[in-house]
């Protein structure tokens, strides 16, 4: 995971909750949410998915609303993880 200035406030949970099914839905996205509103490293984190092709859920926002967002302020976002993996992925 990417170092922040800032503890996040996700640090020592199941990751597992923070990745959507193949259906796009998360477990419980409210209580993420909440989780992200409270969060330190918030900025840092938003900053982060948004200027790189994260999957899951980061800083209250899944991968659809970050490509809505990078559409808007005209972001390219860079790949993590190699381009056959996220096309595997579908992100």
């Amino acid at each position: 995971m990417t170092e922040f200035k800032n503890k996040p406030a996700c640090e020592g949970t199941d990751t597992e909750q923070w990745f959507s099914k193949d259906s796009g839905e998360y477990m419980n996205e409210r209580m993420l949410f909440r989780i992200c509103q409270g969060c330190p490293a918030n900025n840092e984190c938003l900053d982060y998915a948004l200027n790189n092709k994260v999957l899951g859920y980061w800083a209250g926002t899944t991968e659809r609303k970050r490509k809505l967002i990078r559409r808007q302020l005209g972001i390219t976002a860079k790949p993590v993880l190699p381009e056959w993996e996220l096309n595997r992925r579908g992100a």
